[in-house]
């Protein structure tokens, strides 16, 4: 119960909205993809990559327009993490079989949110190749108590049929 309880507080804090790439795939638009370098890295996310090939790694609002490099987000604001992998997908039967996690915690190291796995529901039907190549994952800022703090977004993608992995993180500021 004390675990349930703890989740709950959590969950008051800060919501991760679960990916959905797949039903509703965001695409790079030309506005977007004229705002970024090539090979493009931006804000400060860090990741290692073993065995896919990340060609860039951002994050945007809904409304498509880009995250500033502050990564200053305000309360209740979409912010959408996208992965662009090039390569590195085992493909069986022509399917790519994802796998994608985030765990959020305050600067302070509390946990406020570990989610399930995000792409549980294409563990049998796979995902085309082109789908693949986005990875989207969302999280909202709910609430934080005192602006001094900031979360730190880690993420883990995942090849269900392969080896290749991606592990990272970002932090977000509130205005």
């Amino acid at each position: 119960m004390k675990y349930l309880h703890s989740l709950y507080v959590a969950l008051l804090f800060i919501f991760l909205v679960p990916a959905q790439a797949w039903s509703q795939k965001t695409m790079v638009t030309n506005t977007i993809a004229a705002e970024i370098d090539n090979l493009a890295i931006k804000n400060g996310i860090k990741f290692k990559a073993t065995g896919l090939t990340v060609s860039e790694a951002y994050l945007f609002f809904d409304d498509e327009s880009l995250v500033p490099e502050n990564n200053k987000v305000t309360l209740n604001q979409n912010v959408n993490l996208l992965l662009i992998i090039e390569e590195g997908w085992n493909m069986p039967g022509g399917r790519v079989y994802p796998g994608s996690k985030q765990v959020l915690k305050l600067n302070t190291g509390v946990e406020i949110l570990n989610s399930e796995e995000l792409f549980a529901a294409f563990d049998e039907t796979g995902v085309s190749p082109e789908d693949a190549r986005y990875i989207t994952l969302n999280a909202v800022i709910t609430e934080l108590k005192d602006k001094k703090n900031y979360v730190i977004v880690n993420f883990r993608v995942w090849d269900k049929k392969g080896s290749g992995e991606i592990t990272g993180s970002y932090k977000l500021y509130v205005k």
